[in-house]
């Protein structure tokens, strides 16, 4: 009876650690198996800031004749004239008062000089024009101002190095064969200037004369980048400037800026530029 006894008392602790152990939490165990031979895991990444919408847009199309589509809401006036400086590689100059500017627009398929209508009360566009002959003028600066504010300087973007002078005269007596043939030749050179066209008549002149002659009737001064032995025999009337020079030789340059409010066209500089570096423009 003591034998039973004694293994009835043997018995019951084993018993109560059993049921201790079956009434436990699992996820006691789970942690604790979870938790070998590993490192936490990181934290997940916060997301980045999202980059604020352009309130802008400009696109130029891809081929010649540039036309450009503009959509703005609140948009600072300089960057839009600045992606439109970045596209045409040309420098932008606004006034002070057009830099604080704030526009919303919306417009598309119009060419560079409307563009700029629609950005400014006032602007210009200088240019250079000449060549080849199918060659378009190239803008060379633009500048956007308000209402009544002063001209830009014709000489802003435009600068010469030298002008050309010509001394015209016989340089011996003349003689009754040389007074003939000056009586045949009467005239050789005629140049008009009137309601900014041009006409010339020019029976195998030197270029140099040519050219000097049309700077005088325009009023601008004339650069010889090059002494050119080129004659010219030429004849044409009422032409706009641009079609003129490029009329002539490939190796004149006409510089100019065109009013955008009046579409009144000032001549700037004449220029002869050597072959090597007419072909670099």
């Amino acid at each position: 009876m003591l034998e039973s006894l004694f293994n009835r008392r043997r018995v019951l602790p084993v018993a109560g650690f059993a049921l201790t152990l079956a009434l436990m939490p699992a996820t006691i165990f789970a942690d604790q198996k979870s938790g070998e031979g590993t490192k936490p895991a990181p934290a997940a990444p916060q997301a980045a800031a999202k980059a604020p919408e352009k309130s802008w847009s400009v696109r130029m199309s891809k081929g010649a004749p540039y036309t450009f589509t503009v959509k703005s809401k609140e948009a600072a006036l300089p960057e839009i004239t600045g992606e439109l400086s970045r596209l045409l590689k040309v420098p932008f100059t606004l006034s002070p008062l057009l830099s604080k500017q704030k526009v919303t627009l919306e417009f598309g398929g119009l060419n560079l000089e409307a563009t700029l209508r629609m950005l400014a009360p006032q602007s210009y566009i200088d240019y250079v024009a000449g060549g080849e002959g199918g060659d378009e003028p190239k803008a060379l600066a633009v500048y956007l101002q308000g209402l009544n504010e002063p001209t830009p300087s014709l000489n802003a973007a435009v600068r010469g190095t030298s002008e050309a002078i010509l001394i015209e005269g016989d340089t011996e007596e003349g003689t009754d064969s040389e007074a003939q043939k000056k009586k045949e030749e009467e005239n050789p050179l005629r140049v008009t200037w009137s309601n900014n066209q041009l006409s010339v008549r020019a029976r195998k002149q030197p270029l140099s004369v040519v050219l000097f002659k049309i700077a005088s009737e325009v009023g601008v001064p004339f650069e010889m980048r090059y002494e050119s032995a080129e004659l010219v025999d030429v004849e044409f009337q009422n032409y706009p400037l641009d079609q003129a020079f490029r009329s002539l030789s490939p190796g004149v340059r006409f510089y100019y800026r065109v009013d955008l409010q009046t579409f009144q066209v000032h001549p700037i500089r004449l220029a002869l530029l050597s072959p090597a570096s007419a072909k670099s423009l």
